[in-house]
C-alpha cells in the first residue's frame, strides 16, 4: 500500500518561509537527533529555525541536530496526517500521527529500518554542508525517497513489526548518555520511542534496577566528577542542561554530587 504522494517538495533550516511569532518561537524544541517531517495528508502549518511553513501532502522537512523546530499541534485548526522519522545512532523509526482538532495521536502504523540504511542516509545529509544550491533539493529528495520506498515496501510485504530488532532498554541507557541528562523527561522519551512512559519506567527499572531519573542522576554525576578540575561550574550547569547555575548547586546537594 503506498503511503506517499509521488514527488517530495523538501526544506530544512535554511528554507525559506514567514518569520514566525513571538507565540510560535517560544514552543519550539531543539535536540541532538535528527528527524524528518513527512506530511502524508493534509494541510497545515509547521515552524522550523523560527520560520512557518504552509504545508501539503507531499512535503517533507529534514531537520538537523540542535535546530529549532515545532513542539505538538496547539491551535491548529485543520486535520492531518503526518509520519515523523526519527534518526537515533542505535535506533532508526518512524511513527505515524494522526492530528485533529489539534490532538495529535499515534496511529497503529509504525516502521523499524535497518541501520545500514541510516548510515546511507547521514552521509547524504552530511554532504548536504557542501552542495551547491542547485542539488540541495535532489538531495534531500534522495533521502525522502529511501525512506518511502522502505515504508512502501514494508507495507506490500505485510510483515511483522520488528519489535526485537532492537532493546529499547539500551537505546535509553545510549540516549541519556550522549545528551547527559538533557531531552530525557519521560514525555520526551514517550515522543522519540513510540512507547508509553508506563511501559518504558516498567522495562528500565526491570533491566537496570534504578529508575530513569536516578540513572540520569548518575550520568550527571559522572560528568560532574569528570569535569570538575577542567570547567567553570557555569559550564557544567550549561553542558547538564541547568537553565540557571542556582538550579545547578540545587541538583548537586540533592543528589550528591558536590565537589
Amino acid at each position: 500500500m503506498g503511503v506517499f504522494p509521488a514527488f517530495f517538495n523538501c526544506m530544512d533550516g535554511t528554507s525559506g518561509g514567514v518569520p514566525a511569532p513571538p507565540g510560535e518561537l517560544r514552543r519550539q524544541e531543539s535536540h541532538g537527533e535528527r528527524e524528518i517531517l513527512l506530511v502524508a495528508g493534509g494541510k497545515a502549518s509547521f515552524v522550523l529555525n523560527g520560520k512557518v511553513f504552509d504545508t501539503a501532502p507531499g512535503d517533507a522537512f529534514l531537520i538537523d541536530r540542535n535546530v529549532p523546530h515545532q513542539s505538538g499541534y496547539r491551535n491548529m485548526e485543520s486535520d492531518a496526517r503526518h509520519i515523523w522519522v526519527h534518526l537515533h545512532p542505535r535506533r532508526f523509526f518512524a511513527l505515524a500521527y494522526e492530528i485533529e482538532s489539534g490532538i495529535r495521536s499515534r496511529s497503529r502504523r509504525s516502521w523499524e529500518f535497518p541501520l545500514p540504511l541510516l548510515e546511507l542516509i547521514n552521509a547524504r545529509w552530511e554532504s548536504l554542508r557542501q552542495a551547491p544550491p542547485e542539488m540541495r533539493q535532489e538531495l534531500m529528495r534522495s533521502i525522502v525517497r529511501l525512506i518511502a520506498e522502505e515504508i512502501t515496501l514494508q507495507e506490500l510485504r505485510g510483515a511483522p513489526r520488528p519489535s526485537g530488532e532492537h532493546d529499547i532498554v539500551d537505546w535509553m541507557k545510549n540516549h541519556i548518555a550522549m545528551n547527559r541528562g538533557c531531552h530525557s523527561s519521560m514525555t520526551e522519551l514517550e515522543k522519540l520511542t513510540g512507547y508509553t512512559r508506563a511501559h518504558l519506567m516498567r522495562k528500565f527499572k526491570n533491566a537496570c534496577g534504578m529508575t530513569v531519573g536516578e540513572y540520569i542522576n548518575t550520568v550527571r554525576r559522572a560528568f560532574v566528577a569528570e569535569t570538575a578540575s577542567s570547567m567553570s561550574q557555569k559550564e557544567i550547569a550549561a553542558q547538564l542542561g541547568f537553565k540557571s547555575a542556582a538550579a545547578f548547586w540545587l541538583w548537586k546537594k540533592r543528589h550528591g554530587a558536590e565537589k
